[in-house]
């Protein structure tokens, strides 16, 4: 069953068979994580034939109903004002607020950045979300390589327009490194932290353009420039710029510096928002082979934007059952919670949601043979029972 508020954005655009079919295929990417019509048809639970099976989800997915704007931009926008809610919030809600507003400093922060695997190349703008990312709007490049410009904006257009009422920061690697970007962001008043190659060249007031390689950045050294200018032939901003190179220990480190350009006050600020940017590599990870294996469907570009949708839709239940079950405290029931010389937690919230759901249709499915030998083992009644009371959690959740 899915939350309340989603179920009435979901009813309002779609008829009562096409919002079935929709919450089946949620539940069958929560179950069988993949994408693949092939697979999904051979599962779905219709008693007709195999290719009359396909040949309805084919059918399906090209419904203009299942846009981004129409069914996604609602839920996505309650998410995020469910956090900014004025009134005093409780346990679960503190939590995810924390998660949310970065840090101490009040921003969302919006990850951009492109996957590719064989012809498809996908342009995503998301919202860090802890240590993950909630994607918000998504397109096709119709080129293989990095994007346009044109494109960048774009994608970010309707991102912007959505977010407008909440204090917002786009970050990007090396890909977004144009200062023509950071100009169009700081005039629409929105802030940036776009990572830079070593190639840019940037003047300091009063003096020459040098290229940042020149600068004589070592390991472990960190610099914060104010009131710098980009491009020669256009002369952009003034900007900010942030160097930072991470020491190496026990001869181990990253290759070369981080140079971000960007509208933040302080190097602190920018690096804090700027290392939040890898919650959109672990999303792009959950929805290949770390979760749905979105990489192996071989659909029409209309079809996979329709199942990237459905991918978002589960994700995020995923992620909101995850955050639930922690607070509950019964995540050690689904996965290991500690774990030795490990600093971070081994599972995130979305693995906790996803395999919750797991352990508790496997138990409903076999439920005969499970309790079948419970019984065979007495001496272990009590941890039985108080696991059955975590597991009655499980679908309340969902």
């Amino acid at each position: 069953m899915f939350p309340e508020f989603y179920q009435t954005v979901l009813q309002r655009h779609l008829s009562q068979s096409q919002y079935l079919t929709l919450q089946l295929l949620v539940l069958l990417l929560q179950s069988c994580r993949q994408v693949r019509l092939s697979r999904l048809a051979s599962v779905f639970p219709q008693p007709i034939r195999y290719q009359s099976r396909l040949r309805n989800l084919q059918r399906f997915l090209v419904l203009p109903q299942l846009s981004v704007r129409l069914l996604w931009f609602p839920i996505i926008k309650y998410w995020i004002r469910q956090e900014y809610k004025d009134r005093k919030p409780n346990r679960a809600q503190r939590r995810r607020l924390k998660k949310l507003k970065h840090k101490k400093y009040g921003y969302l922060v919006i990850a951009i950045d492109r996957t590719q695997w064989e012809d498809r190349n996908l342009f995503v703008a998301s919202v860090v979300w802890g240590k993950h990312a909630l994607p918000i709007y998504w397109e096709l490049i119709d080129t293989n390589g990095n994007s346009s410009l044109a494109k960048q904006k774009a994608v970010l257009r309707p991102v912007l327009k959505l977010l407008k009422p909440f204090p917002v920061v786009v970050v990007g690697d090396r890909e977004f490194h144009s200062p023509k970007l950071a100009t169009w962001l700081y005039e629409r008043g929105v802030d940036f932290a776009l990572r830079q190659k070593k190639s840019c060249n940037m003047q300091e007031p009063d003096s020459e353009y040098q290229a940042l390689k020149s600068m004589g950045v070592r390991p472990g050294m960190s610099k914060f420039f104010q009131g710098i200018f980009c491009h020669k032939t256009e002369n952009l901003g003034p900007f900010n710029m942030a160097i930072y190179w991470k020491r190496k220990y026990r001869g181990k480190g990253p290759k070369e510096p981080w140079y971000i350009l960007t509208s933040l006050p302080t190097l602190k600020q920018t690096l804090d928002i700027y290392k939040a940017r890898w919650g959109i590599e672990m999303m792009f990870k959950d929805c290949k082979t770390g979760g749905y294996n979105l990489e192996d469907t071989k659909v029409n570009d209309t079809r996979f934007l329709a199942l990237f949708l459905l991918i978002a839709i589960a994700y995020s239940l995923a992620i909101c059952q995850g955050e639930f079950l922690k607070v509950m405290g019964v995540q050690e029931y689904i996965c290991r919670i500690e774990e030795a010389q490990r600093r971070e937690p081994r599972h995130s919230d979305f693995w906790i949601g996803l395999y919750g759901q797991a352990w508790g249709y496997a138990m409903r499915v076999w439920s005969q043979l499970a309790a079948d030998l419970m019984i065979l083992k007495p001496h272990k009644r009590l941890y039985f029972q108080r696991g059955l009371n975590a597991l009655s959690l499980i679908p309340s959740t969902v």
